[in-house]
Order: structure tokens, then C-alpha cells, then sequence
């Protein structure tokens, strides 16, 4: 057969041969929507070598001269930044074939390339070079060879996520000097110049790209939208079909403007106080499980200034923040305990989150008097305080077995003696509680809120008449975040409002690591649906384990990992008056010993693993709890890091923080749950 040579580029003196002849059996793809040659790709040569330079790093790729052109071929596998981290650890798509189509010329599933800098019209297909399947979707795939896909999904979708988490990562850190960055231009979800309307989807989309909604103006997330949306457009490009039948999400929000990047790109124009920080993914992919009970003053002075319906609706805004590995109650106050929504923590899923915030709405939050007292510690047939609850819930096995966090509003003043505060702290430290505090307005006592906070390792907030008490209140789960590096996924169910498809998604947060405490940059998620639906992988066999094991991932226990001075150095960014003079944080905070490690196998000797000791005293196994001697031994040899029995170093050696291992980010090869 005939060598075939590339055309001439003479802009840059270039010629760009192939090295060998085509044999009968390479594939130009589907004649429907044949592959191409690039006229531009010569433009990104340099010195003979195809140079890719991700927008706004400082890095560069080399690639083959022949990327993506002419013929299906894997041209992603074993190159950086993504595909070389060996062929067990390489998102999927690294081996699969593609090339460059003419969007014009297409009638298979394609994406728009994100590559190369201004470039907007070049597009590349994975279904064009799937041969006789005619689909290049994996679960397709693993029919075809005769395998359940549901027992090879986790793996996949965590290794998109993980793809996304390096991609940003990788990006933020490369991106030194962010005053220098242009514009790096984007498309945007409102409007959506290129979507149109789909049966499926039920509004206008665009699946060939991805879409960016700024809450700011900042090049920075119109930057990072092009490093996240490589991954999304290549698991989009691969997973796809060209009708969408399969409605489901990939998408990303940052932590420093609450931006938000969607593939596909929607015709979507949020409302203005729209901020995905607080959605229930996001706060459940950068903590860990929790027990949360908010405590409101519904006293008669709550109706001053608009202050009830500011602690309503800050109430329903902390609900929106958990999900089902949370539980929850609501206990509204006044000379005693009013109402509680419940007499133990219930699991906040998607229908109990509206079941709870209409029982809000339906509650008289302007009555009587204000009792702190009754508040945390009333335990009688006319209704339960908060630490009341905590322990019922704890002995009905009603709790995510994880933190708990106390979140006391008020606006007035109440006797709470020194041995009230003493019963407080005994028991958040016997239940392992932090109290957060919130006092609304000029006539809130400010001293009892603060002590509580203070001496329970908390936060005391200060809130002014007509604040946004409802962002103040909802952002507690970052202080959970400060301590928490999340290494895997947490995956929630959720319902698509405008199809009303129920979506399962897999959401992982991503680190800035440059400093020894990694710092949340954002939350990326892919929804399971985009590859197959539910209804489908519920009939097939493995469908329990799956679901045991997303189940198992998302409900383990993290420890959290702060001390006094990194608590003061959050009371700080609060404001003076919230600080506690416990510690000196001026000067830098000690850091983790960072080889320390749980023994992910070990149960101990009555069946539980390490996470479980989260929140616990490990030295009290043989005396609380039956341990034997030698089974107390082997839980603290064997569970440092949940028994918080590792080592801090005041003088911090790490000038960044690791990344998270292979081990912390594997899918589990067993379901804890029936072991």
C-alpha cells in the first residue's frame, strides 16, 4: 500500500510524514463521520515535536506530530500529564481510539477539543473508531464481552474523577502569577449559544461542550473551566451517544467565587443567589459524615428586625447542605424546649431534606420566653434538649457514628451557671461534639454563646440584624473541611429538576497542596447515569454489591485533624471578637505527621474498623466497652490515625502537602458491610 505523507505547513517550514504504510486493517473511521486531517496542528510544533501546553501552566507536553490525525488510533496512551500513570491507574478512555472528525461530517457522538489555546472549532470522536459496536460507551462494552458492568463501574468513574482532581490540581499549582493570566476565554450556560433543544434532556443542551457560569468575574475559574473541562470532554466523547438518550451530569464548583463548570453545556440561567458551595454534593464530597443537631431561639423577641424568618431560613439552608451519611434534628426553644422534629437523628436523604424543611415552614418561630438550660440538657415527656438526643440517638444506633456538631442560635440572654458549662463540656467530650454559636442582633448574649464555643471546640459568630445569617450558618461544614482531606469519593442520589431523573453521582474533592495543609480548591462530580442508566444496572447481579460499596465509600469516618491553634486561625478569619486566646496561631501551627496511617484491613476483635474509633478514646476499649487488654493494644497499634494518636510536629518539616495516595483512593475490594 502507498505511504501517505501529511500536507506541507509552510507557515512554519515544516513537512510532517508518517512514518510507515497503512496496513488493510487500520481504521479512518466510520464512513459517516471519517477522520481528518487537522490543517492546524502544525501551528503547536516545535523543534519536531507536537507542543501541548495546558492553559495557563507553565508546563509542556511533548506529543507525537500526528496527534488525533488521520486515523483511529489510542494517541492518548502513556503521555502526560493523565495517561501515564500506568495502565491500571489511566482513566479509561487513555486506551481507547480516536481521531479528528469534521463536525460537519458527523454522526456519531464527538466533543469539542479544549487542548489548544483559541481553538474552537476542532472536534475529535471515540465512537467513529469503535468498529462494528458502532458505541464506544464502556458499559457497551463489557456487555458485549458477556461482563457485568456494574462490577467494573466504581473503578472507572473513580478514575475520571481522579483525572479531574489531577487536571485542577496540577493547573492551580502551575498557575503561579495569576494577575498575569489573559482571558482565556470559555462558553458560557447563560446564554448557550450552541445548545438546542432534546427530548431527552427536556431543555437545550449542547453536548459537545462544556459550560462555565462565573458567580464572578475571575479569569481564574475561566482558566481552571479549560483544564477540568479536557477530562469531562473526553469521558463525554466516550461515554455518549449522539442522541443523549443517557441524561446525566459531570460537573465542577470552585471553593474560592462558588463558580460552577457543567458538561453538557445548558441553556441555564441560575438565580441570583444561586451558590453551589451549598448544595448537598458539594458539602458531601469535602466532609465526612456528621451528626448535626440546630438549636433555634423562637423566643418572642425573634420577631424583632426580621430575625425569625432569618433563622428559618437559615435552618432550611444548613438542611441543604446534608445528605443521606448525615443525620439530623431540629430543635426549636424558648422558656423550654418548643418542638423538635424529631426525638432521635434521622438520615437526611433527598425526601427527608423536604419533609424537614416543610416542618420548618409549618413552625411558630416567635413565642414565649429563653431558657438555655432546657435547650441543651431538657430530658423530660414535654420534649428533649439537644445532648438529650445526641445520647438517645447514639444508643438507638441512630447517628452517623462520625462528628457531631451542635449549632445553638439566639438572640436573647438566659442563666447558664459554671456548672452548666462543665455539663456541657463533659458531654461533647463524651460524644465527641463541637458547638458552634450564633448571636443575632445587639440584645444576644454574647458572652454565654462564645464560652460554649470556645471551650468545645468551636466557633462563636456574632451576627448583626439583617446579616445573611443563612450563608454564615451554612458555611460550618467547612470548618469540618479544614480538618478532613477526602481521598475518595462520596457518592449521592439525587433528582434531576427538569427531567425528574433520579441521578447517582460520585463527587470528589480537589486540594491547592502548596502549602503543608491542603486547602479546598473545589468539588468535582460525574454522575453513573452518563454511562448507564440505573434501571438498567439494577437488574443485573452485581447491582447490590455496587451500591453496597458506594454505600460503604461514602459513610467511612474521617478524622478530623484540627488542633486549638487551627481552630483559633478559623475563629481569626471570623473576626477578633470570635477569637478565644486558647492559642498562639500567629506564628504557624504544628502539622500532621503525614506517614502516619490507619491499617485499612484491621477489625478488631469485635468486628469494627478504624474508622469507627473516630471521635472516641482508644485507651478506654478494655474499660467502656469490653475490649480485652491485647484487643485494646491492637486497635491503638493498628488505628493511630482514628484514635488521634499521631505524632504533631510543632516545627512543620513539609513545605506542601502530599497527594492523595493510590491506596486512599481505591475502590474498595470488598463491601465492609458484609464482612
Amino acid at each position: 500500500m502507498q505511504g501517505f505523507s501529511l500536507r506541507d505547513n509552510f507557515a512554519h517550514c515544516v513537512v510532517f510524514v508518517l512514518t510507515g504504510v497503512f496496513a488493510a486493517e487500520d481504521n479512518f473511521g466510520s464512513s459517516s463521520c471519517p477522520c481528518i486531517e487537522w490543517a492546524d496542528l502544525g501551528n503547536y510544533v516545535e523543534n519536531g515535536v507536537l507542543v501541548y501546553r495546558p492553559v495557563g501552566s507553565l508546563l509542556s507536553y511533548d506529543y507525537p506530530v500526528n496527534y488525533g490525525n488521520i486515523m483511529c488510533k489510542a494517541h492518548d496512551l502513556d503521555l502526560p500529564p493523565l495517561c501515564n500513570w500506568g495502565s491500571s491507574d489511566n482513566p479509561q478512555w487513555c486506551a481507547n481510539e480516536w481521531c479528528y472528525v469534521d463536525s460537519s461530517n458527523c454522526d456519531k457522538p464527538m466533543s469539542k477539543s479544549r487542548f489548544f489555546p483559541n481553538v474552537d472549532d476542532l472536534y475529535y470522536s471515540y465512537a467513529t473508531c469503535a468498529g462494528e459496536s458502532g458505541s464506544s460507551n464502556q458499559f457497551d462494552l463489557w456487555t458485549l464481552a458477556g461482563t457485568d458492568g456494574t462490577s467494573e463501574l466504581l473503578d472507572l468513574v473513580q478514575g475520571y474523577l481522579k483525572a479531574s482532581r489531577m487536571q485542577i490540581e496540577e493547573a492551580y499549582e502551575q498557575i503561579t502569577d495569576w494577575s498575569a493570566i489573559s482571558d482565556c476565554g470559555f462558553s458560557k450556560t447563560c446564554p448557550c449559544l450552541a445548545c438546542t433543544d432534546n427530548q431527552n434532556w427536556k431543555t437545550a443542551i449542547d453536548l459537545s461542550d462544556v459550560g462555565v457560569w462565573l458567580r464572578s468575574d475571575s479569569d481564574i475559574v475561566a482558566c481552571l473551566s479549560h483544564a477540568i473541562s479536557t477530562t469531562y470532554l473526553k469521558v463525554a466523547a466516550k461515554e455518549s451517544d449522539v442522541a443523549g438518550s443517557k441524561v446525566g451530569f459531570q460537573y465542577f464548583a470552585d471553593q474560592l467565587t462558588g463558580s460552577y463548570v457543567q458538561w453538557p453545556n445548558t441553556q441555564w440561567c441560575p438565580v441570583a443567589d444561586y451558590d453551589p458551595r451549598f448544595r448537598p454534593w458539594y458539602a458531601a464530597a469535602s466532609t465526612g459524615p456528621k451528626d448535626v443537631v440546630i438549636v433555634a431561639d423562637v423566643s418572642g423577641s425573634m420577631g424583632k428586625n426580621g430575625r425569625s424568618g432569618l433563622a428559618k431560613a437559615a435552618t432550611k439552608a444548613i438542611l441543604d447542605t446534608l445528605t443521606w451519611k448525615d443525620f439530623a434534628t431540629i430543635i426549636l426553644f424558648d422558656s423550654s424546649v418548643m418542638s423538635t422534629f424529631s426525638q432521635t437523628l434521622v438520615s437526611v436523604t433527598e425526601a427527608q431534606r423536604n419533609i424537614m424543611q416543610n416542618w420548618v415552614d409549618g413552625k411558630s418561630w416567635e413565642n414565649g420566653g429563653t431558657d438555655f438550660r432546657d435547650a441543651f440538657f431538657q430530658d423530660n415527656e414535654d420534649g428533649h434538649g439537644a445532648f438529650t438526643i445526641i445520647r438517645n440517638s447514639v444508643a438507638a444506633g441512630q447517628t452517623s457514628m462520625c462528628q457531631k456538631v451542635i449549632m445553638f442560635l439566639t438572640d436573647g440572654t438566659s442563666e447558664f451557671d459554671k456548672s452548666d458549662f462543665e455539663n456541657a463540656k463533659q458531654l461533647a467530650h463524651q460524644y465527641d461534639v463541637v458547638i458552634f454559636s450564633y448571636a443575632i442582633g445587639d440584645g444576644a448574649d454574647r458572652v454565654v454563646g462564645k464560652r460554649l464555643a470556645c471551650e468545645n471546640r468551636g466557633i462563636f459568630y456574632p451576627v448583626a440584624d439583617g446579616a445573611d445569617l443563612s450563608t454564615t450558618m451554612a458555611s460550618y461544614y467547612q470548618y469540618f473541611a479544614a480538618g478532613q482531606e477526602m481521598c475518595s469519593p462520596s457518592y449521592v442520589e439525587y433528582t434531576d429538576a427538569i427531567t425528574s431523573t433520579q441521578l447517582y453521582a460520585g463527587c470528589l474533592t480537589m486540594y491547592d497542596r502548596s502549602n503543608p495543609r491542603p486547602e479546598i480548591l473545589g468539588v468535582t462530580c460525574s454522575d453513573l447515569n452518563m454511562i448507564e442508566s440505573i434501571d438498567v444496572m439494577k437488574n443485573l447481579s452485581g447491582w447490590h454489591d455496587l451500591s453496597c460499596k458506594m454505600s460503604d465509600i461514602s459513610k467511612t469516618c474521617r478524622p478530623l485533624e484540627l488542633q486549638e491553634c487551627h481552630i483559633e486561625q478559623l475563629r481569626a478569619n471570623v473576626g477578633s471578637t470570635s477569637v478565644c486566646q486558647s492559642a498562639d496561631y500567629a506564628s504557624g501551627c504544628p502539622c500532621i505527621d503525614t506517614d502516619c496511617k490507619d491499617n485499612p484491613t484491621f477489625m478488631d476483635e469485635l468486628g469494627y474498623f478504624c474508622d469507627t474509633w473516630i471521635g472516641d478514646d482508644c485507651t478506654e476499649a478494655e474499660s467502656r466497652w469490653g475490649y480485652t487488654a491485647g484487643g485494646q493494644d491492637a486497635v491503638q497499634i493498628n488505628c493511630k490515625r482514628s484514635c488521634g494518636l499521631c505524632d504533631w510536629k510543632d516545627d512543620c518539616p513539609y513545605e506542601k502537602a502530599p497527594s492523595c495516595t493510590a491506596e486512599a483512593s481505591a475502590v474498595p475490594s470488598f463491601c465492609r458491610a458484609c464482612e
